[in-house]
């Protein structure tokens, strides 16, 4: 009797737990009671999954693998790194696309109704319900106000991310996919830094832009 393909063998699964301030305190977001073996940090990893935004990350990400043979990533400041991630994007000269802008509301923690109303009084939740669906686009004014919202929500938790309102106020935002429907969008790509807090001068660490935008 021939077995299928994958017959007998149980899924792969990826876990995920978030290492809270520095890299040795750890809050685990998917409880689990399974021993893992040493873990290593990878040179890059590939975070969209988790932030919502096409995010790669360099040698931050600790992969483990538990006995049982699944696969654990260890993000640390995850609640950061989603801020940063959102911040350096709507610092990217290319328009926003409807996916990116429903991830970003999600990281505002903010519903369609209360996007609207932030954005404009006169905005619909219908209206930013389509533009996630990209049944309609976002207008270009629109389009500059919620980057603009979107980088004074986060900036707080964004520390290591160079961002100016001046600079939003000057970013000339390009649609390649106008030329080509195929374009793929650049990642974010974040590092993590050493960064003195001020005015108290101490160190904590902050995601950084690897690359400028």
């Amino acid at each position: 009797m021939t077995k299928h393909a994958g017959e007998g063998h149980k899924p792969s699964r990826t876990k995920l737990r978030v290492l809270d301030g520095q890299r040795g305190s750890t809050t685990v977001v998917e409880k689990t009671t399974e021993k893992t073996t040493g873990g290593s940090v990878l040179p890059v990893y590939d975070a969209t999954v988790f932030v919502g935004l096409r995010t790669m990350v360099y040698e931050a990400a600790i992969e483990r693998i538990e006995n049982d043979g699944e696969h654990t990533i260890e993000l640390p400041k995850m609640n950061e790194l989603v801020a940063a991630a959102s911040v350096a994007r709507c610092l990217m000269p290319v328009k926003l696309r409807g996916a990116e802008i429903k991830a970003m509301r999600r990281i505002m923690k903010m519903t369609l109704a209360d996007l609207a109303a932030k954005l404009d009084g006169k905005t619909a939740a219908e209206t930013v319900s389509r533009w996630e669906s990209e049944a309609q686009p976002m207008g270009g004014y629109a389009e500059k106000v919620f980057r603009l919202l979107v980088c004074e929500e986060l900036k707080d938790a964004a520390p290591g991310i160079d961002y100016k309102a001046s600079i939003l106020a000057h970013l000339i935002v390009l649609d390649p996919w106008k030329v080509d429907p195929n374009y793929q969008m650049p990642a974010v790509e974040l590092r993590l830094i050493q960064l003195k807090q001020q005015p108290s001068g101490s160190i904590s660490e902050a995601w950084n832009a690897k690359t400028a935008a």
